[in-house]
């Protein structure tokens, strides 16, 4: 990607718990996980313009990384309580299906206009103007 689609204080920001755990090697995988989004639409990584709906996403992205790790790490039930007699709350595993329910809503809604910064007539869209007189 051509340009910087994000400012990383910015997602650091975005979650108390998790923004502090965000690497370098966090955020090539979430841009690695946009541009596997995008090609699904169609999107070349270097189409990829910045945007608020971009910055969401690659957050999104970062945040469940960083919470797969964490969860994983403490040995804690990534999916909730299980049957074990540790009663300490995993808020890694519990923040990880917050945002594995935000990418899902997100990418429902993301159109290629919406990561392109809405360049039309990109061959593979299959998008018509539609006008109503």
């Amino acid at each position: 990607m051509s340009q910087e689609l994000y400012e990383i204080e910015n997602i650091r920001g975005a979650d108390e718990l998790l923004g502090p755990n965000i690497t370098d090697d966090i955020m090539d995988k979430a841009q690695q996980w946009l541009t596997y989004f995008a090609a699904t639409l169609s999107v070349q990584a270097d189409e990829i313009a910045p945007s608020f709906v971009v910055t969401e996403l690659i957050t999104a992205y970062a945040m469940r990384e960083v919470c797969i790790k964490k969860s994983y790490a403490l040995g804690a039930p990534v999916w909730g309580p299980g049957k074990s007699t540790n009663s300490t709350a995993d808020y890694f595993g519990q923040k990880l299906k917050y945002y594995e329910s935000r990418i899902k809503e997100l990418e429902n809604r993301i159109t290629a206009a919406d990561l392109t910064g809405g360049k039309e007539g990109k061959a593979g869209y299959r998008s018509v103007n539609l006008y109503r007189g």
